[in-house]
């Protein structure tokens, strides 16, 4: 933890046209968080008391922030776009430390090392004003570049320099450490840049080095002090941050099968020995526990997975708990506040929307379960839906533990079946069913003998070549009518127990 003699100032005022989202590019997410969020718990971790700079879209620059409740962060507000001196120069009421630290809000991939190492060559040089420097000689870079000469340094905009990138290789990465007596005293100098008429930051450095103030530079590696701009540098700093998230849960036993192609946020954890698919997307507040196995191209966010349970191809599960050994998919949809526990298994082409399933319960085929609550070990029949939905609410289906719901179901909620229950097989289930009985709402089948012929003929414009004579059950005689192919039903179904 650094001392309490500094504090910090992060800039996130600005509006980037380059990236062309239309949004101030602060709250663009990277691995599933927004870029201001990154050097601001950075800080929170060093214990720097923050100030933040708003401006363009400060109301949700500040709602982004104050989402992670931080202890000691402030906001100034910089009225109009006027550069980075004169955002520094919005926050001088706040100044009361001995040093203060002033970095861009648009660089998600600074470490607590490089605050630390710049804070241990400013004090221990007693230096007026250090900042964090970098190699980087491509020559289309929008880096300032560091040009020294003799004791003189200085830092020339990028649009500005006319030099050789390779005699002066190394960029400002927008990282200074600043004594508050010299920012003091020379932040009201600086004066407007011709080309862009704002105010600039940097130019604090030749005024330190014109007047001989001890003027103090730390190297960091180039990637981890990247600003983003435009949509290639927020792509390759996303690539980076990845690349370091899944190199830590390999060094913690999980295995990628092609670790490029997966995408994974900050928050995820997945346990030891476990799986991850090509072409996965693991997102924000996802937990994976051990054992697992997730197959390719499934996308998880918010969710829970227990210990040995996988997750087939081509799936989707969003704000979900599910247990131990539990199977998903393929091309299974798990969403709004599911439960599946141990033990169930959730198959092909199955979508279950807030539904708590039981242990060892199975719906295996092409089903719909939306708010439903179904206990332990009930089979669900390929087919099944329920019919959550009467056009104005929606209702719960309740099915009671060992019940066995036949194929092509329809369960038409409010409903409950209860334990140990059984529905037939193409059964709209319209009341409850109690417990252990045999629910079966169908049409009785009619076999109407040698009618397809008649079929034919009526469709060929033939209906006078008839077939021969049938006068046997379902023929014309018995007590069924047609009218074409639709058929009326005059008996009663007679069940076993009215017999």
């Amino acid at each position: 933890m650094l001392n309490t003699n500094i504090q910090a100032v992060v800039l996130a005022a600005g509006k980037s046209s380059r990236l062309k989202s239309g949004h101030n590019k602060m709250l663009e997410k990277i691995c599933g968080q927004e870029m201001i969020l990154f050097p601001i718990k950075m800080l929170e971790n060093l214990a720097i008391e923050t100030t933040v700079v708003v401006g363009f879209e400060k109301e949700r620059i500040i709602a982004c922030i104050e989402s992670m409740q931080p202890d000691q962060v402030t906001f100034a507000h910089q009225q109009e776009p006027a550069g980075t001196g004169d955002a520094v120069r919005c926050t001088a009421d706040n100044w009361h430390s001995d040093h203060i630290l002033i970095l861009n809000g648009d660089m998600p991939l600074v470490t607590a090392q490089i605050i630390e190492d710049l804070y241990k060559a400013h004090t221990e040089s007693n230096a007026a004003l250090s900042f964090v420097i970098a190699h980087n000689n491509e020559p289309s870079t929008s880096y300032g570049r560091i040009v020294q000469k003799d004791a003189q340094i200085k830092i020339v905009e990028a649009r500005e320099f006319t030099g050789d990138v390779h005699e002066h290789c190394c960029i400002n990465a927008g990282i200074y450490l600043v004594k508050r007596s010299f920012l003091q005293e020379h932040i009201n100098h600086l004066n407007a840049n011709k080309t862009s008429n704002e105010f600039h930051i940097t130019d604090l450095v030749a005024i330190a080095s014109e007047h001989n103030y001890v003027v103090k530079t730390t190297v960091a590696p180039f990637d981890y002090v990247r600003g983003i701009n435009n949509q290639h540098e927020l792509w390759a700093a996303e690539q980076i941050q990845r690349s370091n998230l899944i190199k830590h849960w390999m060094e913690h036993g999980v295995r990628f099968s092609v670790a490029q192609n997966v995408h994974i946020d900050l928050d995820v954890t997945i346990g030891v020995g476990s799986y991850i698919g090509c072409g996965v997307h693991l997102l924000r507040g996802t937990q994976i526990g051990n054992y697992c196995t997730i197959d390719e191209y499934v996308s998880v966010e918010s969710s829970t997975i227990g210990d040995n349970s996988r997750v087939y191809p081509m799936s989707v599960v969003k704000d979900a708990q599910i247990g131990a050994n539990v199977a998903v998919g393929p091309f299974a949809h798990i969403h709004h506040a599911c439960v599946i526990e141990d033990n169930a298994v959730i198959g092909n082409f199955v979508e279950l929307k807030q539904t708590t399933v039981g242990a060892g319960t199975k719906a295996k085929h092409l089903t719909y379960l939306g708010d439903a609550t179904i206990g332990n070990n009930v089979n669900i029949g390929a087919g099944t839906i329920t019919c959550n939905f009467d056009g104005t609410n929606k209702h719960r289906t309740t099915i009671e533990p060992h019940a066995f719901i036949g194929s092509n179901n329809t369960l038409v909620a409010p409903i409950k079946i209860e334990q140990g229950a059984f529905t037939a097989a193409g059964s709209t289930i319209t009341e409850d069913v109690p417990a252990d009985a045999l629910a079966i709402g169908r049409a009785r089948q009619i076999n109407k003998h040698l009618y397809a012929q008649r079929l034919r003929n009526r469709a060929q414009g033939t209906l006078n070549c008839e077939p021969k004579a049938y006068t046997g059950p379902g023929s014309d005689t018995d007590k069924h009518t047609f009218t074409g192919a639709i058929k009326t039903v005059h008996d009663t179904i007679m069940y076993d127990d009215q017999q």
